[in-house]
């Protein structure tokens, strides 16, 4: 009759222990943390009093489409220094960064610089794709933020160019990195939303008017005048 090796049967008791500590314990679970970038320093037009709003300049403006790159979600991004992306399972952010950034123009231009928002017939339209909205880690960690914009009129673009903005993460320690991290992300925001505004802007006024449609009746040409009874035709 063969024994059993005292070792082995050990090893096997301890692994059995093992397995059924795990099926029998409960994990805690995920909890996910919400995050908004929202800019905190300075003083918008939105929190301005009435009085100090700002006038019209004149210039038209449709904001068009705001788009956002496949990866870019709820959960917030980082990228290794191989470039290598990943998610954080319990960072999320309150809603998509390319809504953010919609917002954050819409104040700029019509509430800032005060831009007349156009939303039907032909004007200048400003179309955006945010390409980045990301943590990088490394020996010197920053968050940067790029997006491509182009401004056309249906016909023509006036505007074409790629807009990246770092920042650094200041973070005394780990548990602090998040916070730090949302801040960076928010003042990169702020800046390349400031960045793009006067851009846009700035090109806008350089543009010739548009021509004024004529609200006079077109002059008809003259008809000449019958006199007397009709003429009939001779038989």
């Amino acid at each position: 009759m063969r024994t059993c090796d005292p070792g082995r049967w050990v090893l096997f008791c301890a692994a059995a222990l093992q397995c059924a500590c795990a099926l029998t314990s409960k994990s805690e679970p995920m909890v996910p943390r919400y995050y908004s970038p929202e800019y905190r320093g300075g003083r918008s037009a939105a929190t301005l009093p009435a009085s100090a709003s700002v006038p019209a300049t004149g210039l038209q403006l449709r904001l068009g489409h705001i788009r956002g790159s496949s990866h870019l979600r709820e959960r917030i991004v980082f990228r290794n220094a191989n470039g290598e992306l990943g998610y954080y399972e319990e960072r999320r952010w309150t809603e998509r960064p390319e809504d953010y950034l919609r917002r954050g123009l819409s104040r700029a231009l019509f509430e800032e610089r005060g831009l007349t928002r156009v939303v039907s017939g032909m004007a200048p339209t400003l179309e955006l794709e945010l390409v980045e909205f990301e943590e990088i880690r490394g020996p010197a960690p920053k968050v940067r933020i790029e997006a491509v914009i182009v401004l056309h009129d249906q016909r023509v673009v006036q505007l074409e160019q790629t807009v990246r903005v770092e920042r650094p993460v200041r973070a005394a320690s780990d548990d602090a990195r998040a916070g730090a991290v949302v801040r960076a992300l928010a003042e990169a925001l702020h800046a390349a939303v400031v960045q793009i505004a006067d851009q846009v802007s700035a090109r806008l006024g350089a543009l010739p008017p548009p021509p004024e449609s004529s609200t006079e009746q077109p002059v008809e040409a003259d008809q000449p005048e019958s006199r007397g009874t009709p003429l009939t035709s001779k038989r």
